[in-house]
C-alpha cells in the first residue's frame, strides 16, 4: 500500500504542476542561526539507592538537545548508565538513558584528527531531542548490586539550536521531478543549509580547509538520528542546527556527520557542506565514509515505523544520487575499510555491502533502528522503481588504442529491459559509427567498436566520444553516459632534427607488434627506399641495420604496410659542428689563443660564423664570415680573457654544440697548518676552471710523490684529501699543480691524537630527549654505546663525526636507567650513567571537591607511588600505588578539599614536588 501511495503522490505532483498555476506568497527569508552548547559537570553523590553522581539544575537556558561526554573506557554499559530528565512547560519528563555515539569518522580523516584534538580521550553520547526545555536533572546509576565505577570527567551537554521566524516555512515547497519520461534523472527538492539556518562560521573555524571529496559514490548508508519522533514541521530546522552544533562542538567533527537528513514529512535536507551534487566525505559510518554517502532519518525507528512520506523521499533521494553514478540499488558494492574502533571490519579489508545498506551493516550499532532496517528490502525496490530505466557501471576499455590495432569494448548492466544506442563521434561532433541493441538484467550491453566508421573504413587518429543512450518500451529514458577514446597513430617516426656532416643517421619509432614499417629518405633523384623493418613484440622498430650518411639534409617517410594511407615524416638537417678542440671545455694559458675547427654543409657558397660570449657578458659577439671548404671543413681562432662560451652558426641559422674556453693562471691552495697523526686534511683552492688538479706530498724524511688527481668544478673550486703520517712533531709538505702557471705549496704540522670524552645528564624523564656531548679528534667517527643500568652488555646506538673544533653531539632518548660510553679510532671514553625519574604535573589551583587530575610519565611496567603532604604538615602520606601502563602515562583523578603538595616515586627515584591550591 505504501508503494502505491508513493507512486500516486508523484503522479499527483506532476499533474498539479502541469494544470494549476503557481501563486506567489510572501516568504520569510531564512538566515543563519548560531546554536549554543553548554556543559554541566556531574558531582559525586554519596553511595545510596545505586546513584553514583547527580546533577540538579531546575532552571537553565532553553535547550532542545541533550547529550553527554566522559573519559573513554570509564563507563561500563553493563553496570552503569547515564540518565536524564528535563523540565518542560508540562513538567518533568521521565528518566531517559543515554547511549554511546555510534557514528564516526574514518581514521586519518580531517574529522578524526580534529576530534582527537577537541575531545582527546573523551567519548560522547548519542544526543536526544527533547523539544524546548529549561531545566535538567542527570544521574549515574548502577544497574546491578555489584560495585560500579563512576565515569571520569562526566559532563552533560545541552544544545540550543536557536529559533528563526523562517523555521515554519523555509521556502515555498516545489514538486519532485519533471516530465514522467525523465523522472529517473530528476533531482528531488532538497532544502539547503541556508534553508535550515546553518551558521557557516562554525564549520569554517572547525576545519578551515573545507570538505574532502571521494572520486565517486559506490553506495549509500541509511541512519536515524536517534532523537524524538513527535516533532513539528517548524521544529526540524532547529533539530538539524542542534545536531550540527553537537557534531562539531561535542563530537569534534568538522561539520554535520550526515550528507542528507529526511524528516517525517518527507522533506530532504542538505547536511554536510560541500555541494549536494558532489561526493562529499562525511562522518556518518565509521570506516566507510569514503566512496559513500549517508542519509539520516530524523527520529528513532526501533519500534516506530518511518512515515510513507519519509520513505518515499528516501527513495527519490537515493534514486537521484545512485543514478548519477550508474549504481543499481538492488545489487552490491565493495568498499575498503578504514580504521574505526566501532567497525565490524578490520582496516584494509574489502567489504561487499548492499548498495543501499543500514549503518549496522558496517559498525557495531543498532542504527537505523529495527523498524527502519526491516524496510530496507522494500526501499531498494522502490529506488529502482523510481530510477526507471538506467545503465549500471558502464565502462569502455581501452581508453587509448592504436589505429588499426584492435577494438574498444563497451559494457554496461541495466536496471531492466531497455533498448540502447552507442554513437561514436569525432572531436568536432561528426558521428562516424552507430550501434544499437536490447539489454536486460541478465543480458547486459555489449558493444565492440573496431575503430572503423559505418562504411568499415578505419578512422584516423584523434579523440572520439562514445555516447551511450537508452530507453524503455514505455518511453522512460535512461541517464546517458559518455566517455572519450583516443585513437593514436599506428606508428611513430623518430630521427635526429640535426646532425653533423657525413655522420650515419638511424630512423626508429613505435608501431603495432608484428606489422612492417617501410622507410624511405629523399634525395636528388627523389625518395629512395631505406628498408622495411618489423615491429617487435614490445611495439618498437629500428632502422639500425640501414643507417643513412648525412651528406645532405634528409627527409624521412615511414608507413605501416598494412595501413598505407597513414604516413609519418621527419627531417634531419646537417648543421655546423666543432671538431677541435675536443670536449665541452678547453683550457689554455692566460693570453694564449684557442684554435677552433669544425664542419658544416658543403653547399655552394656555404659559410659559418664563430659566436663567443664571455661569462660576464649579457650578449654574444658574432665573428666574421668564414667560408666552408668543399670537403665541409672550416677553421678560426680567438683569445679568451675570461671563461668564454663559443659555438658556430651557419648561414641557415643552425648552431653547433656549445663549448667553454678557460684562460688559466697559477692555482690557489690552502690547508690547515695542523693535522692529527694517521688522519687526513683537505687541501682546497681554485684552479680557474674545470681542469685536472694534481696533489703531491713529501712526508717527513721522504721525497715528493703524487697523492691524487681531482678535477675542479666548473667554478674552478676543488678539494683534495691529504693523508697525514703517524709522526707527531714532524710536518708534511704538499704541492698543487694544474700545468698552468706556478704550483702552490704548503705544509701541515703533525699533532698527536687523543681518546674521546663524553658527558650527559645524570637524571631524565621517561622518553625525554637529551644530548650526549664530548670531544674527539676532528674528523673521527665517534660511536655511542649504551647498556641498561647494572648490565655490561653495551649496544651501539649510533655514530657522529667530530667537528673541526673537536666537539661532537648526539641526541638520545632515555627509556630506562642507562649506562653510556663512546669509542673512536683513538680509544674509549670514561663511562657515565643516567637514571629515569618520574615526572608529575597537576593544576595549580582547583575549586573544593572539583576534579583535579595529577599525571605524569614513568617507565612502563614499573610501580608509581603518589604521596601527598597537606599544607602546613611535614609528613608525606601514600595516596595510591599503581603500575605504569604501556604508554608510560600515569593518571590519578582527585577531588581535593585541602591545599596539598604531591610527589611521585618509581624504582627508587623521586619526582619534583607540585602543589594544588584548593580555593
Amino acid at each position: 500500500m505504501r508503494r502505491l501511495l508513493s507512486a500516486l503522490t508523484v503522479a499527483a505532483g506532476v499533474l498539479v504542476q502541469l494544470v494549476l498555476p503557481v501563486a506567489s506568497r510572501p516568504v520569510v527569508q531564512a538566515h543563519a542561526v548560531a546554536p549554543h552548547v553548554s556543559a554541566l559537570p556531574l558531582r559525586l553523590s554519596p553511595a545510596g539507592h545505586g546513584v553514583l553522581a547527580r546533577l540538579d539544575r531546575p532552571t537553565t537556558h532553553v535547550f532542545q538537545l541533550v547529550g553527554a561526554r566522559w573519559r573513554n573506557g570509564t563507563l561500563d554499559a553493563g553496570t552503569t548508565s547515564v540518565e536524564f530528565q528535563v523540565h518542560r512547560v508540562s513538567g518533568w519528563t521521565p528518566w531517559t538513558a543515554l547511549s554511546a555515539e555510534d557514528g564516526g569518522a574514518d581514521g586519518g580523516s580531517a574529522d578524526a584528527l580534529r576530534s582527537a584534538r577537541v575531545r582527546g580521550t573523551l567519548q560522547t553520547a548519542e544526543p536526544v531531542w527533547v523539544g524546548d526545555a529549561d531545566g535538567v536533572r542527570a544521574r549515574v546509576v548502577g544497574r546491578t548490586d555489584a560495585p560500579a565505577a563512576l565515569p571520569s570527567d562526566l559532563t552533560m551537554l545541552l544544545v540550543d539550536g536557536g529559533t528563526s521566524s523562517a523555521d515554519a516555512d523555509p521556502r515555498p515547497a516545489t514538486t519532485f521531478g519533471g516530465a514522467v519520461a525523465e523522472a529517473s534523472a530528476s533531482r528531488p527538492t532538497i532544502y539547503t543549509r541556508s534553508d535550515w539556518g546553518a551558521d557557516e562560521s562554525l564549520r569554517r573555524s572547525a576545519c578551515p580547509a573545507g570538505p574532502d571529496y571521494s572520486p565517486t559514490i559506490k553506495m549509500g548508508f541509511i541512519h536515524h538520528t536517534d532523537t524524538g519522533n513527535g516533532y513539528s514541521r517548524a521544529a526540524v530546522p532547529g533539530i538539524i542546527r542542534g545536531i550540527y552544533a553537537y557534531h562539531v562542538q561535542g563530537n569534534g567533527w568538522c561539520d554535520v556527520g550526515y550528507n542528507y537528513l529526511v524528516d517525517r514529512f518527507g522533506r530532504i535536507w542538505e547536511g554536510r557542506y560541500g555541494g549536494i551534487t558532489r561526493a562529499v566525505i562525511g562522518a556518518h559510518t565509521g570506516g566507510f565514509n569514503y566512496d559513500s554517502f549517508g542519509t539520516s532519518l530524523i527520529g528513532t525507528y526501533d519500534s516506530a515505523q518511518p512515515s510513507a512520506a519519509m520513505l518515499s523521499a528516501v527513495e527519490k533521494l537515493f534514486a537521484w544520487r545512485l543514478g548519477g553514478y550508474y549504481r543499481d540499488p538492488t545489487r552490491t558494492s565493495v568498499l575498503t575499510a578504514a580504521s574505526f574502533s566501532g567497525s565490524r571490519h578490520r582496516a584494509g579489508t574489502d567489504v561487499r555491502f548492499s548498495t543501499v545498506s543500514g549503518h549496522r551493516d558496517a559498525d557495531y550499532t543498532t542504527c537505523p533502528g529495527h523498524a527502519a532496517y526491516a524496510d530496507l528490502p522494500a526501499i531498494r525496490s522502490g529506488i529502482r522503481s523510481v530510477m526507471g530505466a538506467g545503465f549500471v557501471r558502464p565502462a569502455a576499455a581501452p581508453s587509448t588504442v592504436k589505429m588499426a590495432s584492435g577494438a574498444v569494448d563497451l559494457g554496461a548492466n541495466v536496471l531492466g529491459k531497455q533498448t540502447w544506442q552507442l554513437t561514436v563521434a569525432t572531436a568536432g561532433g561528426q558521428v562516424v559509427r552507430t550501434m544499437s541493441g536490447t539489454a536486460t538484467r541478465s543480458t547486459p550491453v555489449a558493444a565492440d567498436w573496431d575503430l572503423a566508421d559505418d562504411a568499415e573504413v578505419l578512422v584516423p587518429p584523434g579523440v572520439y566520444t562514445l555516447h551511450l543512450t537508452g530507453h524503455r518500451a514505455d518511453g522512460v529514458v535512461a541517464r546517458s553516459w559518455q566517455t572519450t577514446v583516443t585513437v593514436t597513430p599506428p606508428l611513430s617516426l623518430r630521427a635526429p632534427a640535426q646532425t653533423s656532416l657525413n655522420s650515419p643517421v638511424v630512423a626508429r619509432g613505435t608501431g603495432i607488434p608484428g606489422h612492417k614499417v617501410a622507410v624511405s629518405v629523399s634525395g636528388p633523384a627523389g625518395a629512395q627506399p631505406v628498408g622495411t623493418f618489423t615491429v617487435s613484440s614490445a611495439g618498437k622498430w629500428t632502422g639500425a641495420s640501414a643507417p643513412v650518411d648525412a651528406t645532405r639534409d634528409l627527409t624521412w617517410t615511414a608507413a605501416d604496410t598494412q595501413v598505407p594511407t597513414y604516413q609519418r615524416n621527419r627531417t634531419t638537417r646537417v648543421g655546423p659542428t666543432l671538431s677541435a678542440p675536443v670536449g665541452p671545455t678547453v683550457s689554455v694559458d692566460a693570453g694564449s689563443p684557442v684554435t677552433v675547427q669544425g664542419t658544416a654543409l658543403a653547399a655552394p657558397a656555404a659559410t659559418v660564423r664563430l659566436v663567443t660570449q664571455a661569462k660576464a657578458a649579457t650578449t654574444p659577439t658574432t665573428g666574421p664570415v668564414l667560408p666552408v671548404a668543399s670537403d665541409g671543413t672550416w677553421s678560426t681562432a680567438f683569445t679568451p680573457t675570461t671563461p668564454t662560451s663559443f659555438w658556430a652558426v651557419d648561414g641557415r641559422g643552425l648552431q653547433s654544440a656549445h663549448a667553454v674556453a678557460y684562460p688559466l693562471s697559477s692555482p690557489t691552495a690552502a690547508a690547515p697548518t695542523d693535522g692529527y697523526a694517521g688522519r687526513h686534511v683537505f687541501v682546497r683552492g681554485n684552479a680557474g676552471g674545470p681542469v685536472p688538479v694534481t696533489l703531491s706530498a713529501r712526508p717527513p724524511g721522504g721525497s715528493w710523490a703524487t697523492v691524487r688527481t681531482v678535477t675542479a668544478g666548473s667554478d674552478g673550486k676543488y678539494a683534495a684529501r691529504l693523508p697525514i703520517a703517524d709522526a707527531p712533531g714532524d710536518a708534511v709538505k704538499w704541492r698543487i699543480s694544474t700545468g698552468h702557471g706556478t704550483p702552490a705549496t704548503g705544509s701541515v704540522t703533525i699533532q698527536p691524537v687523543f681518546a674521546p670524552t663524553v658527558a650527559g645528564p645524570t637524571r631524565s624523564g621517561w622518553r625525554k630527549p637529551h644530548y650526549l656531548r664530548g670531544s674527539a679528534v676532528p674528523g673521527d667517527v665517534v660511536t655511542i654505546w649504551t647498556a641498561p643500568a647494572g648490565s655490561t652488555r653495551f649496544v651501539a646506538r649510533g655514530a657522529v663525526r667530530a667537528a673541526a673544533d673537536a666537539s661532537w653531539t648526539f641526541r638520545f632518548v632515555f627509556r630506562h636507567d642507562t649506562v653510556w660510553r663512546v669509542t673512536s679510532p683513538s680509544g674509549t671514553s670514561a663511562t657515565g650513567s643516567t637514571v629515569v625519574v618520574p615526572s608529575i604535573h597537576a593544576p595549580g589551583s582547583v575549586a573544593s571537591r572539583h576534579l583535579a587530575v595529577v599525571h605524569g610519565r614513568a617507565i612502563p611496567g614499573e610501580h608509581v607511588t603518589l604521596y601527598r603532604r597537606l599544607a602546613g604538615a611535614t609528613v608525606w602520606k601514600v595516596m595510591t600505588r599503581m603500575t605504569v601502563p604501556a604508554g608510560g602515562r600515569w593518571t590519578v583523578s582527585l577531588h581535593p578539599r585541602h591545599t596539598a603538595a604531591y610527589r611521585a616515586t618509581s624504582h627508587r627515584q623521586t619526582s619534583r614536588v607540585v602543589s594544588v591550591v584548593v580555593e
